[in-house]
């Protein structure tokens, strides 16, 4: 900060003194929606998760309302979206789902990209994930 502040005083030389310049400073910068924008190209990568909310089916014979997981897959560069709802996100569903999606899109991405969900990914990693087989 000690750099932006100096580089502030040559431009403003009867400007703040370091510490009201830094004070204002942090105000500024908590009032910042920061955010990171991700450039992707066409096909390149799908992104894979279960949405946190479920949805409520009614069995029609017995009323009972059950619950179910929403999967949603989306294109990276065109946010294209598939979702359907599955009983679990148990491995069965988690690969049902993604091979309803290939389909749905017509082909599949050269990379895809799951949010450490249990069923895809064994043990989570930043740079290695270890990926369930079957997956």
């Amino acid at each position: 900060m000690f750099l932006l502040w100096q580089e502030y005083k040559l431009v403003h030389p009867d400007g703040f003194q370091y510490s009201w310049f830094c004070e204002h400073y942090r105000l500024w910068r908590g009032k910042l929606d920061l955010s990171m924008r991700q450039q992707h190209q066409a096909g390149e990568k799908l992104f894979v998760d279960y949405a946190g909310q479920t949805i409520g089916i009614v069995e029609r014979t017995t009323g009972e309302i059950k619950q179910t997981q929403i999967f949603v897959a989306v294109l990276g560069a065109s946010n294209y979206t598939y979702a359907e709802a599955t009983w679990s996100q148990q491995l069965s569903d988690w690969v049902g789902s993604h091979v309803r999606a290939f389909s749905f899109f017509g082909g599949v991405s050269a990379v895809i990209v799951p949010d450490n969900l249990k069923s895809g990914v064994n043990k989570a990693h930043l740079y290695e994930p270890d990926l369930n087989p079957t997956y």
